[in-house]
């Protein structure tokens, strides 16, 4: 790695992002080659956003290979590391260098906030021109007032209008007012019922946050903003509370949105300062009801007609996100196999549209008894699956037991004039305890099952464990969990 940025006299630091020798030598010549500069090499991107906050890069250069090593083979997780990187320091030039380029991920990573996309092999004209293009543009955003101001905003609704997720359209709000404010610490809050409720976000400063909220309860600064429709207020520092900027926005169904700002500076000019915050603030209520519109559509996607509940496309969405955060915390999550005993009869009996209701009640029903952080899943036939977030083996046992009793104390399709009576057969799996893999924990949930129908039907049992538990954390109910090649009804 060179000396450090802003060493030996060069007006440039660069930031490359790279874990090729070969390619870190012939990049580094090619910038050199067109301005005077100071070039880090950072093979970890973890790392490389560290140094972008840190240092104050002019342009960095990544290759999207390196990304998606840092991130994981998946496509999008290169991208998400663009994003991450644009939020550190939205004025860096971002040039990506991508051997596998589409033109989807082209334009994401444009809308992202990239200066330049190009592809493998290297044109070193190219190249050279893309490294002009994004430091005239650094430079601009950087300067401040006039133009620059604009520019910044237009970069920072490009990429709130990318954006389908709540939580990162509020991370980019932050991003841009800490460029304009260079305010000490920001939360938000949204009204519910009429009462101010703190939005979480993904990093909070505690002792910040009690002073914010000091602050906040002794200025309430919401209500005359609700009152005058104005989008913001600076409130000034008083003798026991500091000062506050409160930026007020309509998101997601027209909810109320507030960012407050602890000790901001004033901006040099009010008057474009307003009209900026009133374009941001038009954008973020487009962008909200671009979201609810995909949400709706997404939701459809997602959804079983049969049961109103969630299908095995998001299922697996939410394995996945189960998985991530149990290996990033440590924690378990649980899932637990549901099959209806003896449901054919049911069918047999009544036929199969009293069999869709009831399957439509049994699902209505399996939610009321898990908790808010769980989800249920209509897996197929009569089976369903529930993901139990963040819960240890004893939990998943008295949640499972508590499904199971009130099936079988349970009268269904009453107010059909029907009076339909079963049992259920469930099985549990613990990630990381029982199986490895998203794979694996349904495998071992779904044969502990079929344990459960071979034992007696109307039954809960574990899978065996994969590794032995801390004292106390409970065990199989059943060990002999196990699926011996055909459905048992």
């Amino acid at each position: 790695m060179s000396d450090s940025p802003g060493a030996n006299g060069n007006r440039y630091s660069v930031l490359l992002i790279e874990n090729r020798r070969e390619e870190i030598e012939l990049y580094t010549d090619l910038i050199r080659e067109v301005i005077s500069c100071n070039v880090d090499v950072m093979s970890k991107v973890s790392r490389g956003l560290e140094w972008v906050d840190q240092m104050s890069y002019h342009l960095v250069v990544a290759d999207l290979s390196a990304l998606r090593t840092a991130g994981g083979q998946d496509r999008n997780e290169g991208l998400w590391l663009l994003e991450k990187l644009k939020q550190v320091s939205p004025n860096a030039g971002v040039i990506i260098i991508a051997e596998d380029a589409s033109v989807e991920e082209a334009v994401a990573a444009m809308r992202l906030g990239a200066d330049d996309y190009l592809k493998k092999p290297l044109n070193p004209d190219a190249f050279r021109l893309a490294i002009r293009r994004a430091l005239d543009r650094e430079a601009l955003l950087s300067e401040g007032g006039g133009a620059g101001d604009t520019l910044h905003l237009l970069n920072s609704c490009q990429m709130i209008s990318a954006s389908l997720e709540p939580m990162k359209v509020l991370r980019l709000v932050q991003g841009y007012l800490a460029r304009e404010l260079g305010y000490l610490h920001a939360a938000f809050y949204r009204m519910a019922d009429g009462k101010p409720e703190r939005v979480k976000t993904d990093a909070e400063s505690h002792a910040a946050e009690e002073i914010l909220d000091i602050a906040v309860l002794a200025n309430n600064p919401f209500s005359a903003l609700l009152e005058d429709e104005l989008p913001f207020r600076f409130h000034e520092r008083a003798q026991l509370t500091p000062g506050l900027f409160v930026f007020h926005f309509r998101f997601m169904g027209d909810e109320n949105y507030f960012c407050v700002c602890l000790s901001p500076k004033m901006p040099d000019s009010v008057e474009g300062f307003e009209g900026r915050m009133r374009i941001l603030r038009a954008q973020l209520e487009m962008t909200g009801r671009n979201i609810q519109q995909y949400m709706g559509v997404k939701r459809l996607a997602y959804m079983d007609d049969a049961t109103g509940l969630y299908n095995t496309r998001f299922l697996h969405q939410i394995l996945d996100k189960e998985v991530a955060q149990s290996k990033a915390s440590g924690r378990p999550f649980a899932v637990l196999f549901i099959d209806a005993d003896r449901f054919k009869s049911v069918n047999d009996v009544h036929g199969h549209l009293v069999g869709t209701r009831l399957l439509n009640a049994l699902g209505n029903h399996l939610k009321q008894y898990v908790r808010a952080s769980d989800t249920v899943f209509r897996y197929g036939g009569d089976e369903f699956v529930a993901i139990l977030s963040d819960c240890d083996l004893e939990t998943a046992k008295r949640v499972a037991e508590r499904i199971r009793t009130s099936v079988e104390q349970s009268a269904f399709l009453q107010d059909d004039g029907l009076d339909v009576r079963f049992t259920v057969s469930i099985g549990i799996a613990l990630f990381p305890e029982h199986a490895d893999s998203k794979k694996s924990v349904m495998e071992m949930a779904d044969q502990a099952m079929y344990g459960a129908k071979k034992k007696s039907r109307n039954s809960v049992v574990v899978a065996p464990l994969k590794r032995a538990l801390p004292p106390g954390d409970g065990g199989s109910t059943d060990g002999d969990a196990g699926r011996d090649g055909g459905k048992t009804a």
